[in-house]
């Protein structure tokens, strides 16, 4: 059932299968964290992305520096494509970790030190000192989405750096 939409509600999947949501729910984590399930993508429309000219489309700049974010909240609106550039300004190499914003968006593009990630389903991304990671995708599921900044010492052990927020307002319906 969830192989089939992986947008299904716990409800719709437990009735499907024959369940009560409780277990239903238990029985996805455990997959989850098995790794059997290893995340959840979106079927993009290669013909209806040719129509998005992406030197038109919003762009959000994140500065990290000195492990301080700038801007903390961003704020996104469902179905609009953007592009979003991270930059890294300290000594040191980051790992922009945002796991469920990531897996609820469509990631078309992601471009690391000016290198095309091939991968478009991840949870963070390691970014070089001094480097820039670019994002193009479009906001696809509302709601508030917690992201934070792990940064690599030389001992490689990680230190927890600040945390920001994506706030994805959902789309207006037209009258």
């Amino acid at each position: 059932a969830l192989q089939e939409d992986g947008r299904s509600t716990i409800q719709a999947i437990a009735d499907k299968v024959g369940l009560s949501p409780s277990p239903c729910l238990r029985r996805i984590r455990q997959l989850e964290n098995a790794g059997i399930i290893s995340g959840y993508s979106a079927n993009v429309d290669q013909k209806a992305l040719k129509y998005i000219n992406w030197t038109k489309v919003p762009v959000v700049n994140v500065r990290i520096r000195q492990n301080e974010y700038s801007p903390m909240v961003i704020c996104l609106r469902q179905g609009w494509p953007y592009v979003i550039r991270i930059r890294y300004r300290d000594d040191h190499g980051h790992v922009f970790q945002a796991n469920t914003f990531i897996s609820r968006f469509a990631v078309i593009k992601t471009t690391i030190a000016g290198k095309v990630k091939e991968e478009t389903c991840y949870g963070a991304i390691y970014v070089p000192a001094k480097q820039t990671a670019e994002l193009k995708l479009v906001a696809i599921v509302d709601g508030y989405y917690d992201y934070k900044d792990n940064y690599l010492s030389i001992s490689s052990a990680f230190s927890l750096g600040r945390n920001g927020v994506i706030i994805v307002e959902e789309r207006a319906p037209r009258i």
